[in-house]
C-alpha cells in the first residue's frame, strides 16, 4: 500500500507537468516509450510539457500508475507495490539500472 504521503504527492500531478518539474529528466524519453508501448499514445510530449491522454474515462488504475511513474521514477518503488506484474517489472529494471 502506499504511505499518505507519498500518495499526496502522486495525486497532486496533473495533467500536463512542464520538464522543469520532471524527476530524472534525463531519462524520460525512455520511459515515455516504455509507457506508450504499455497503454498507446498514453503520453503525448509537447514543446515544453509531456500530457497525460488516458484511454480510459476514467483512467484504469495501469495509466494512472505508468503516469505517475513517467513524472516520479524516484518514487518507482512505491508505485510498483499497486502496480501489476508486467509494470512491476519494468520498475524493478529500471531501478537496478539506475
Amino acid at each position: 500500500m502506499i504511505t499518505l504521503d507519498v500518495q499526496s504527492i502522486l495525486s497532486s500531478i496533473g495533467n500536463e507537468v512542464r520538464w522543469q518539474d520532471i524527476v530524472q529528466f534525463e531519462k524520460l524519453d525512455a520511459r515515455v516509450a516504455i509507457a506508450n508501448d504499455l497503454c498507446a499514445n498514453i503520453i503525448g510530449v509537447n514543446e515544453d510539457y509531456i500530457e497525460w491522454c488516458p484511454n480510459d474515462d476514467p483512467p484504469n488504475s495501469l495509466e494512472t500508475l505508468i503516469w505517475w511513474w513517467v513524472v516520479r521514477p524516484d518514487l518507482g518503488a512505491a508505485i510498483a507495490i499497486e502496480a501489476p506484474q508486467e509494470l512491476k517489472e519494468i520498475i524493478g529494471n529500471y531501478i537496478l539500472q539506475n
